[in-house]
């Protein structure tokens, strides 16, 4: 964390802590719940179970699902491309997408850059923009909302899967979890064992759309008109 951003954090509790009238806490332990109503949901749903609901509630937010296996993820993008006549994609700079080889796929396919940071952020930024798909690598799945949860930072930037029309998440089947409160789980354990957070934590249910303008809902205003999210058992 930069000097700048500890020196805002600092001033932004202060002032919270000064409007309240009170000084600030610290220490303070978490409160111990002894009940937990939400931990009986969906019991006795197997993993099979949780694909299925995934797969249901994606599709009804308009997100298209395939399942595949992991030797057919690099031929299945390639598929996506030429459905949607793609001519530039860029990837996250990431060793998951290694073992579904990709890189290899796309060299002899498709014009595409990976999110090198190296590269400098207005180069990467710039391409993603104007790149027509965005490959990513979903840390889990959230069957009761379709919902995908990316974790962003370094050479897994954002813009991958925000600027081009098409957003292509890889999901590996066992990463599908119930519901939010796993997510939430997950993300401590992350915390516990890193002692940090990714800069951002992204979740990601169906296409972007928006009733912004006269209750008219409109999709892809804010990001990619289409989600593909890939199932790899």
């Amino acid at each position: 964390m930069s000097k700048s951003l500890n020196h805002d954090q600092e001033s932004f509790l202060n002032h919270i802590s000064k409007r309240l009238g009170r000084e600030r806490r610290s220490n303070v332990s978490p409160p111990k719940y002894d009940q937990f109503p939400w931990d009986h949901l969906y019991q006795g749903m197997d993993q099979e179970g949780l694909i299925q609901q995934f797969i249901k509630n994606l599709e009804a937010i308009a997100g298209k699902v395939r399942r595949i296996s992991l030797a057919d993820v690099a031929n299945e993008i390639i598929n996506i491309i030429d459905e949607i006549q793609a001519k530039k994609v860029i990837i996250w700079d990431d060793p998951r997408l290694e073992q579904y080889g990709i890189e290899e796929a796309l060299k002899d396919k498709i014009e595409y850059m990976k999110w090198e940071t190296t590269k400098g952020f207005e180069t990467l930024t710039q391409y993603a923009e104007k790149s027509q798909m965005g490959i990513t690598v979903t840390e889990l799945g959230l069957s009761e909302t379709g919902t995908i949860v990316l974790y962003n930072e370094g050479g897994k930037g954002r813009s991958v899967s925000l600027l081009p029309e098409v957003h292509v998440a890889i999901l590996p089947s066992e990463k599908i979890v119930t519901r939010l409160t796993q997510a939430l789980q997950m993300i401590k354990r992350t915390f516990d064992e890193k002692g940090r957070l990714p800069s951002l934590i992204n979740f990601i249910s169906g296409p972007s759309r928006t009733s912004d303008i006269e209750m008219v809902l409109t999709t892809g205003v804010h990001g990619p008109k289409e989600l593909y999210v890939l199932i790899v058992d």
